[in-house]
């Protein structure tokens, strides 16, 4: 068995580097190749003495005994091979974190048509509009969308997107109560194909699946609330004001 020499870091290997470094991103462990290379490079220009570019560092190397200088390139030497091992570290990162934005795309791009499909709730007439309120109530209800809130705390804050602010900056009420909802549909769509695109190692659909068990469980245990459905009611009135006319003849 070969005797490796003090100049090699032999137990610095790629796959250590990356063992002892894994929270590190390949641009980190470029950044500390760098500081290597930067370190080896002055160490060098300390042990050979003064030359063209060389700068104080060389000018200082000169008062330095012959084996002292030998003991910087050593020293030079062992940095360079912790900086090979290193940039091959690096490398093998960049090759991971490539196939692993690859596999995330793919997820996204899944995860994007699964809830066009299941979830496309339209905003254009009233009654797609409450629709998508219901949804919204629904799907927080699961824990599945705004979790910040409880449910009702979520039923709160739908009820009081109807509020018409001090100033609507040239909109209507109605354009104003339009735009909350369809920025609530906007929200919703976006965490629930965050939360399916999630990588937790099981697939996309399997994601989807146990999503929908959740909000049939939530579902089950009641479709509206009493507070959810007085919600959907006053919404009803704003969106449809024939249909609270009628309901109160």
């Amino acid at each position: 068995m070969s005797k490796h020499t003090i100049t090699e870091a032999s137990g610095i290997t790629a796959d250590e580097v990356l063992r002892i470094g894994k929270l590190y991103s390949s641009n980190e462990l470029r950044g500390i190749q760098k500081k290597l290379t930067s370190t080896s490079g002055d160490l060098h220009k300390l042990a050979n003495g003064w030359s063209i570019g060389s700068g104080l560092l060389g000018s200082l190397g000169d008062l330095l005994s012959h084996e002292q200088r030998d003991l910087l390139r050593n020293a030079a030497q062992l940095i360079n091979s912790i900086g090979h091992n290193v940039t091959h570290a690096k490398e093998k990162r960049v090759r991971t974190e490539k196939a692993a934005k690859r596999r995330q795309d793919a997820r996204d791009a899944l995860s994007k048509q699964l809830v066009a499909r299941t979830f496309p709730l339209p905003t254009e007439t009233p009654e797609e509009l409450l629709e998508t309120i219901k949804a919204a109530l629904i799907l927080n209800r699961a824990r599945q969308f705004y979790t910040s809130y409880n449910p009702s705390e979520f039923n709160v804050y739908i009820r009081n997107e109807l509020k018409t602010p001090d100033r609507l900056y040239g909109r209507t009420v109605e354009q104003h109560r339009l735009s909350n909802i369809r920025s609530t549909r906007y929200s919703l769509i976006d965490d629930v194909t965050r939360h399916l695109a999630y990588d937790d190692g099981s697939s996309v659909e399997e994601r989807l699946r146990l999503l929908q068990e959740k909000v049939a469980e939530a579902v089950g245990l009641a479709a509206l609330t009493a507070d959810e459905r007085e919600t959907l009611r006053l919404w009803q009135e704003a969106l449809l004001p024939s249909a609270g006319q009628g309901e109160g003849s």
